[in-house]
């Protein structure tokens, strides 16, 4: 019979135990942040002076490649929207950054750590590729054109909807059913999305170094290769409402030559991959405590 507790502590082991062997040091930031990311994106705590619960770990983290070149931070995080059997008002991320590596390394990265856990071997599904055979765009080599309009149209969605939010709904029903009974690394995601901090892939228009890994219908874990142009960064993460105060602390760092502007970047919801090794839909038996 499967023991949820045993099988998260020796989840977690392993995590630590691979990214130690590729010399990642853990760090902890802060769980309260001072930062207010807008109406909904945080839950606040009465503490001094006013603080919130973060949400992910985030840019906190690629601050302290000052401190080493590739760190790791496993830690709760909260979700202010209301729970249900896949989403949790307290949760536990594993994000992680590393200096000077490609997407490559990322991808491989990624598939040491979730393969040994899951009964099927990944594939790779280019969101960009879709979207040509669809729309007849090639992302690579056009911008993103009319595709919001046309991919509206196609979703039966207005014009007046956000394109990060169309095109999410593009890839949960275009794509994200393909992982049922399968393990997927959706690739080549256009601009325009809900991850801006994505590096424009060197030789394309309009595709990013990002990736999403789907298992079964879960979304387990996301990476991308940190945009290194602050002004392509600040001015995509605008267009779409997600440039912050964290972000802007991070590149204050990076621009005073404390961190590194050459990085990649890895997030795995733990309980989520729990969720995928053991086939269990219900991220409630992954809590490893009475809930008081």
């Amino acid at each position: 019979m499967l023991n949820p507790v045993v099988m998260k502590s020796d989840l977690l082991f392993s995590l630590r135990d691979t990214l130690r062997s590729e010399t990642f040091v853990e760090v902890v930031t802060p769980t309260v942040r001072r930062a207010d990311l807008g109406p909904g994106r945080r839950v606040p705590v009465d503490l001094d002076g006013g603080r919130f619960l973060r949400a992910m770990i985030g840019p906190a983290l690629r601050v302290n490649m000052e401190h080493h070149r590739r760190v790791f931070e496993i830690g709760q995080c909260f979700r202010p929207e209301k729970p249900d059997e896949l989403h949790a008002p307290e949760f536990q991320m594993l994000d992680l950054y590393a200096a000077d590596e490609n997407f490559e390394f990322l991808f491989a990265l990624a598939e040491r750590l979730v393969v040994p856990h899951i009964r099927y071997t990944p594939e790779r599904v280019s969101v960009a590729g879709h979207i040509r055979d669809v729309f007849g765009i090639d992302l690579r080599r056009e911008p993103l054109g009319d595709l919001p309009a046309q991919m509206a149209a196609h979703l039966d969605m207005g014009t007046e909807v956000p394109f990060k939010t169309v095109l999410g709904r593009f890839v949960e029903r275009e794509l994200e059913t393909q992982s049922t009974g399968a393990a997927l690394f959706l690739t080549e995601y256009p601009v325009g999305g809900d991850e801006p901090c994505a590096r424009l892939t060197p030789g394309t228009t309009a595709v990013l170094n990002r990736f999403e890994v789907l298992i079964d219908g879960l979304e387990v874990v996301h990476g991308y290769e940190d945009e290194p142009d602050r002004a392509a960064f600040v001015e995509r993460a605008r267009a779409v409402d997600l440039y912050d105060d964290e972000q802007a602390l991070a590149w204050k760092a990076i621009d005073a030559g404390h961190a590194p502007a050459h990085s990649v970047g890895l997030g795995i919801g733990i309980e989520r991959l729990c969720m995928a090794a053991s086939g269990i839909k219900d991220i409630s038996v992954f809590q490893q405590s009475a809930q008081f």
